[in-house]
């Protein structure tokens, strides 16, 4: 067949997939994207639509170019840990449980003797 390698009269190009990278040149991993239901393969949102205030579709496509799914998933809003500043009765929004509110903490020092002073720790 002639016209292999061609679409819409042009020829195709290479086009290799590049992941995303977290800032420090880590890669991104599930962090910033869908994970594949088949394969475990990050997947990438082609398009979306806003199904209602609280509910997006996603159009999604695998990177494993030996899985290959493609499908849609649903992005829902669960709860709210801080209500905003934006005032909606209508939308009846559900708070997060009290216990349930993610906190975010300093990492732990590995030496705590390192000749810098603390602002939280006794006088030394």
């Amino acid at each position: 067949m002639s016209g292999e390698g061609i679409i819409r009269n042009q020829p195709l190009i290479h086009a290799p997939l590049e992941f995303r990278l977290r800032s420090g040149g880590a890669q991104a991993k599930d962090k910033a994207f869908i994970t594949c239901p088949k394969c475990g393969a990050p997947m990438f949102v082609r398009d979306s639509m806003r199904h209602n205030e609280t509910v997006k579709h996603l159009m999604t496509h695998c990177t494993n170019t030996g899985c290959g799914l493609t499908g849609m998933h649903e992005l829902v809003f669960v709860h709210f840990f801080n209500p905003g500043m934006v005032d909606r009765p209508d939308l009846n929004l559900v708070a997060c449980p009290r216990d349930k509110i993610p906190h975010i903490l300093p990492p732990p020092r590995a030496d705590a003797d390192d000749g810098q002073m603390s602002m939280f720790g006794p006088p030394g």
